[in-house]
C-alpha cells in the first residue's frame, strides 16, 4: 500500500506533554545571555541561550535569527519545555549541531547567569539529542512518549511507523541510541516515561564526561 502520510501531515506533528500551566508561555521563549554578563567567568566566550516554554513551529526561525544577528559562534543552549512539534525540535537539534552548541536541561533563574533544574519532556529530547555535549542541570527531568498529530489521522498505525523512521534518522545522525525511540513509541501519549540519569546515559542523550 503506498504511504500517504507524507511532510504536509507530519508538519503538523505535535508532541505536547500535559495541558500547558497558566503562567507557561505559548510559544517558546528564547533569551540570550552574552559572555559579558556580570557573573560570567572571565575568559568564558560561551553564550547562554535559554529556550523555555512549548516548542512551536516558528522557534526554529527564532533561534536562527538570534545566532546571525549576534554573531553566536559559541553557546550551551539551556532547555526548559513540555514539549511540543516534534518536526521543530528535530529542525532545532540540527541547527544546535551545525553551530556545534553544548545542550543542558535547565532553566533560568533571576540571576541569568545561572540556571536551575528544568523539565525537558516529549519533544524536547530531540532538542538535547542536538547537542554536542549534552547534560542536565541536577534535579532536571527528561521524558518521552508516543507521539499524536495535532488532527486526527486516518491510518494511525502508518502514522507511527511514518514517526518512528524519521526519529529512528534523526538519532541516528545524532549519536543518540535508537533505543529512545522504542520508548517514546512505548509509552502512552497521556503519560510521561521520565529517564533516569543512568538511562539517558546509556542512550548517550546525555553524554557528558564522556
Amino acid at each position: 500500500m503506498r504511504n500517504t502520510l507524507g511532510a504536509p501531515l507530519l508538519a503538523l506533528l505535535g508532541l505536547i506533554a500535559a495541558p500547558v500551566a497558566a503562567d507557561m508561555p505559548a510559544a517558546l521563549q528564547v533569551v540570550a545571555v552574552a559572555p559579558e554578563y556580570p557573573g560570567r567567568l572571565p575568559g568564558d566566550q560561551h553564550w547562554l541561550i535559554y529556550l523555555d516554554g512549548p516548542v512551536d513551529a516558528g522557534a526554529t526561525s527564532r533561534v536562527v535569527s538570534l545566532i546571525l544577528t549576534e554573531h553566536i559562534t559559541h553557546a550551551v543552549v539551556y532547555l526548559n519545555s513540555p514539549g511540543g512539534s516534534l518536526v521543530t525540535a528535530m529542525q532545532l537539534g540540527r541547527v544546535l549541531r551545525e553551530h556545534a552548541f553544548d545542550t543542558r536541561v535547565g532553566m533560568r533563574t533571576t540571576d541569568a547567569a545561572r540556571a536551575t533544574a528544568g523539565t525537558c519532556h516529549s519533544a524536547c529530547p530531540f532538542i538535547l539529542a542536538g547537542g554536542v555535549q549534552r547534560s542536565m542541570e541536577t534535579g532536571s527531568a527528561i521524558g518521552l512518549h508516543r507521539a499524536e498529530n495535532r488532527v486526527p489521522v486516518r491510518d494511525e498505525g502508518a502514522f507511527q511507523h511514518v514517526v518512528a523512521t524519521q526519529v529512528v534518522d534523526y538519532l541516528a545522525e545524532m549519536g543518540v541510541c535508537a533505543e529512545v525511540a522504542n520508548i517514546m513509541v512505548a509509552t502512552a501519549h497521556d503519560q510521561i516515561r521520565d529517564l533516569t540519569v543512568d538511562e539517558a546515559l546509556q542512550l548517550n542523550l546525555l553524554n557528558e564526561g564522556r
